[in-house]
């Protein structure tokens, strides 16, 4: 039985990716044929989540660093767990320990379509392959100065809400 660690190099995202999903996310440029619809510019910007209820379980879950960057037509989403321990190395050369020591860790980057108070949105690359490619459905509502999305695109099929609140 084989009991390697598949090198962590093949699943990271590269920084140069991230650098340029970024400002895509920023610089709202298209990728296919995605174009902005007119409510587009209210969800323009940075949004830190600051609560995630499960909606199918009906429950609050367990609160994390995450933070949704929405440009014209893509989204960029980066997250990771509190109180993690600070390793000096790299996800690329930890070993399974490690590496899951630093969980939940996340990444994924979308095109988005929206839409009278519907998203769609479609994720090209992702921290998981597992989620790219897929496409997700889902709500998006204003309330006050919040954000809310309404989707189920975790693994396990739970319809979530993520509340999120402008980073200034």
């Amino acid at each position: 039985m084989d009991t390697s660690f598949p090198s962590l190099a093949k699943i990271i995202v590269p920084a140069a990716f991230v650098g340029v999903a970024a400002a895509a996310a920023v610089g709202g440029f298209s990728y296919g044929r995605a174009t902005a619809l007119p409510d587009t510019h209210r969800i323009e910007g940075v949004w830190e989540v600051t609560s995630v209820r499960n909606l199918t379980r009906g429950e609050v879950q367990p609160h994390r660093r995450e933070f949704h960057l929405f440009g014209k037509t893509h989204q960029m989403v980066v997250l990771a767990g509190e109180g993690r321990p600070r390793l000096t190395k790299s996800l690329s050369d930890m070993n399974p320990d490690e590496f899951e020591s630093q969980q939940p860790i996340g990444a994924g980057f979308y095109r988005y379509e929206l839409e009278n108070g519907k998203i769609t949105r479609t994720n090209i690359a992702a921290l998981s392959a597992y989620y790219e490619g897929r496409t997700f459905p889902g709500e998006i509502e204003f309330v006050g100065d919040s954000l809310m999305l309404r989707d189920s695109h975790s693994a396990d099929g739970d319809e979530r809400e993520w509340s999120m609140r402008r980073v200034q």
